[in-house]
């Protein structure tokens, strides 16, 4: 990702905006490679349907379950753990189709969680918004950032989508019931036939 930041306040939101990014950055990093060309946005410059499906509050597991009528399943593609901390990079996909219908990266503070929670969590098995629902843990997502972005090979792979295709996502962080962050996540989605004839209702 190539970043020339003006001293400026929009550079200052920029750089908060490029934080909010670290999960995935973690992994890029990690293979060797470079992030590619996020272009940052505000809520009201995503187009729908993407809007519909991006610019809320609420966890993507159960927004994306609903738009697509299907259960969803999580891929663990990698992931670093320890007793405190689990970092993945992830793909949620459709059950009813097998389509991946989200590409990402979150990073989950595992201390505060309820045993059986953390255990579930740990396991990756269940995507962490279907964990948290189905165990009622109070919680609330806050949003930081919007963005689209080129599909560069790794998430043209995930998302089966063309090289290049402009995708569009959200930085998001869940809260816990004091206010406190306990999960960062960068969030992209594919675009398809079903969300392009999507009609804004």
């Amino acid at each position: 990702m190539h970043v020339t930041p003006d001293q400026t306040e929009a550079s200052k939101a920029y750089a908060e905006a490029l934080h909010r990014l670290l999960p995935l950055h973690f992994f890029y990093e990690k293979a060797g490679l470079e992030l590619p060309d996020f272009t940052f946005l505000d809520g009201e410059e995503v187009p729908y349907p993407y809007r519909s499906l991006l610019v809320h509050k609420n966890d993507m597991t159960p927004t994306l379950a609903a738009f697509h009528h299907s259960k969803l399943y999580l891929k663990v593609h990698r992931h670093e753990s320890n007793d405190d901390f689990e970092i993945r990079l992830v793909s949620l996909h459709a059950a009813a189709s097998e389509k991946p219908v989200e590409y990402g990266a979150i990073a989950i503070q595992l201390g505060e969680l309820p045993d059986d929670v953390r255990k579930l969590v740990v396991e990756g098995k269940k995507p962490l918004g279907g964990i948290l629902g189905e165990y009622r843990v109070e919680h609330s997502g806050d949003p930081g950032a919007y963005f689209s972005v080129p599909a560069d090979e790794l998430i043209s792979e995930a998302l089966n989508v063309p090289p290049g295709e402009i995708l569009y996502g959200r930085c998001n962080q869940l809260l816990d019931r004091e206010g406190m962050v306990f999960a960062d996540i960068v969030e992209i989605l594919p675009r398809s036939d079903e969300s392009e004839n999507w009609v804004k209702t």
